[in-house]
């Protein structure tokens, strides 16, 4: 393991639940710390930020909700410029393709087992990291049209966004490619991976902090080869590929990973959470949502 993963580590004593109610002292000094937030900065720089998208044509007459414009300002420490981007570039995506965020039928997760190829695990990393794993071959494109996954993945990142545990500490995600298939990879076209890599990136304001890549298989090679171009450095940087599962642990405890990747968590997909995440995402205007707590 390295010196970095095991600082990262032992952050926290105690595996914390991905549903919470609180931040903890170590996420409250991080955002002081790292995000650089406090009561006067955020009510100050909220104000700024809504006079910037008064004056935008894209967002003139929206009255956005006070935790959805934090939720951008924490993704760019405080930066108004970058946050205006980022929330631009969420109201250009709306204008463009506004059925994304439409949600999906709830009665698919009874009838589709397609949607299982997307999990939030119930635990989060001891730094308090939300972690979520790609299956890729539980998808079946036959069963779960392309909007609908997408609509999936858009649900997740915005509904996960309102807790503030997430907004602060990220993200880790864990992309699963065993058992893919040139049914898969003939969804991967230049524009399906630009959508995901526009979405990511450019519109969804989440801090990314490590993205793990197992059971390479031919599917993944061509989309690494067209995303990768587009990556910055930092993101770049922030790439594992493992030749195994076993090298998942230098960066996960094994309290917190399911027992089919070695770890000690009995699988919960967290379906109840999600599908009423799913319910609340219908709700989920132009203007955003409160946060959890």
């Amino acid at each position: 393991m390295s010196s970095n993963s095991s600082k990262l580590i032992q952050e926290s004593n105690e595996i914390l639940p991905f549903v919470m109610n609180h931040l903890p002292d170590f996420v409250l000094k991080k955002l002081k710390d790292d995000l650089k937030e406090t009561p006067e900065k955020r009510r100050k720089s909220i104000f700024e930020l809504i006079k910037m998208l008064n004056e935008e044509q894209l967002a003139s007459g929206i009255d956005f909700h006070e935790d959805f414009l934090t939720q951008y300002l924490r993704h760019s420490k405080y930066d108004i410029q970058r946050t205006f981007s980022l929330m631009r570039g969420m109201l250009l995506l709306r204008k463009k393709y506004s059925a994304l965020f439409d949600g999906i039928p709830d009665e698919l997760f009874i009838t589709n087992n397609s949607l299982k190829f997307l999990h939030l695990l119930p635990v989060r990393c001891p730094e308090g990291c939300a972690v979520l794993i790609f299956q890729y071959a539980k998808y079946d494109p036959k069963e779960l049209s392309q909007e609908d996954y997408m609509r999936m993945i858009v649900m997740m990142y915005l509904q996960i966004l309102r807790d503030p545990m997430t907004q602060i500490n990220g993200i880790k995600f864990i992309h699963d490619f065993q058992g893919t298939t040139l049914l898969h990879l003939r969804q991967c076209t230049p524009s399906n991976l630009y959508l995901v890599y526009n979405i990511t990136l450019h519109c969804v304001p989440a801090r990314y902090k490590e993205v793990h890549v197992i059971n390479e298989s031919s599917l993944f090679k061509p989309c690494w080869t067209f995303i990768k171009p587009f990556l910055s450095e930092k993101i770049r940087n922030r790439v594992y590929f493992h030749s195994n599962t076993e090298k998942l642990f230098d960066y996960f405890p094994r309290a917190i990973l399911p027992t089919e990747y070695g770890g000690d968590l009995r699988y919960d997909n967290m379906e109840d959470w999600s599908r009423k995440a799913n319910a609340d995402h219908k709700h989920h205007g132009v203007t955003g949502q409160p946060n959890y707590y």
